[in-house]
């Protein structure tokens, strides 16, 4: 009678030890957020001009633009503050920007709600940064390209212009 006991015993807890065991190993796609939160002070320098924005001069930058990022776990919430914010928000529609964070690299977007037309194709215009940050350092890109329809007429509109940026965040 006892090896049926010693027998049920194990059988009761192995399983408790695989769940452990397993809790212990690493999952290979799992990778922490780092803390990107913070107020900004950030510079950008225009690069390409895919999309022929008028006034656009590559090589000039602008300096001192508030950016505040807001995170909960790998979520962001970002705002463009100050004349910057208010100009991409007269520009595009919004100065918000919403995406997440994955290790030290992030990706957040304002989804542009001012409507555009050219020729019969309507069209709303997106920023996306792409960036990483180190530290108190945070540098990357800024995108800016049409969000289409499926729509033919909006095949000429396949393009990006592009600032690159780099900005701090006094110590934490």
């Amino acid at each position: 009678m006892r090896p049926l006991l010693g027998i049920a015993r194990a059988a009761c807890i192995a399983p408790c030890v695989l769940l452990w065991i397993s809790g212990c190993s690493s999952d290979s796609n799992f990778q922490a957020s780092s803390n990107v939160a913070g107020n900004y002070t950030v510079s950008v320098t225009n690069a390409d001009n895919g999309c022929m924005i008028e006034n656009w001069e590559v090589g000039k930058s602008t300096s001192d633009i508030p950016f505040l990022i807001e995170q909960q776990d790998k979520n962001l919430n970002g705002t463009l503050q100050g004349l910057a914010g208010a100009a991409l928000f007269l520009w595009i529609g919004t100065n918000m920007f919403v995406g997440t964070a994955t290790g030290n690299a992030f990706d957040i977007t304002a989804h542009g709600s001012t409507m555009r037309m050219q020729g019969t194709c309507m069209y709303e215009l997106n920023a996306e940064i792409q960036g990483s940050i180190s530290g108190d350092l945070i540098s990357g890109t800024i995108k800016y390209a049409p969000a289409t329809s499926n729509d033919p007429a909006c095949a000429s509109l396949q393009c990006s212009s592009t600032q690159n940026f780099n900005g701090t965040r006094p110590p934490s």
